[in-house]
């Protein structure tokens, strides 16, 4: 698969809103990373979130209402977060689906929020210019991160590092 532009993850609960916003952004020609439509059989699953993550220049973390978090949508959160620690040109865009509430490692960024009742333009649009680098004062524009996360979550993203290395050496075998 070729590059994307953007990495979309969400909550288990807003899947229908990450694809309307693949859909929506591809239309305008930005190319986008969903697992439900780039991973394919007989591909490994890590290896190609890993692939993905390292690849795309902005991140859209989409947050549902019920703000259901798996185990994969952690790492690939963790991953993101990640990503921009270490490279300043890569950005996360929240997006919160009608009353979601950020996760606490999302409150550094400005959201965009979708409300089902409003017209696609006004969500898509200051995503889309987030991404085009216009509108950077208006919604959907990132705010700097905290430099310094708190050290539980330091803790955490090294127990998910270390996971990741084991996964990656038993696959090795």
């Amino acid at each position: 698969m070729s590059k994307a532009d953007v990495f979309i993850s969400y909550s288990q609960d807003a899947k229908a809103w990450a694809g309307k916003l693949s859909e929506s952004l591809e239309r305008k020609g930005v190319s986008t990373w969903t697992d439900f439509k780039s991973i394919r059989a007989g591909q490994r699953w890590f290896e190609e979130i890993q692939r993905a993550l390292d690849d795309a220049s902005y991140f859209l973390i989409v947050v549902g209402p019920k703000n259901r978090i798996g185990e994969w949508q952690d790492r690939e959160w963790q991953g993101a977060l990640e990503r921009t620690w270490t490279d300043p040109k890569k950005r996360i865009i929240p997006v919160l689906v009608e009353d979601a509430k950020p996760p606490s490692f999302l409150k550094n960024w400005v959201p965009v929020r979708i409300q089902s009742k409003k017209s696609e333009s006004s969500w898509i649009d200051p995503i889309y210019n987030a991404i085009q680098g216009t509108g950077s004062e208006g919604p959907g524009s990132v705010i700097d991160r905290d430099p310094k996360p708190d050290k539980e979550f330091r803790a955490r993203l090294q127990r998910i590092e270390r996971f990741a290395k084991q996964l990656t050496s038993s696959q090795e075998e």
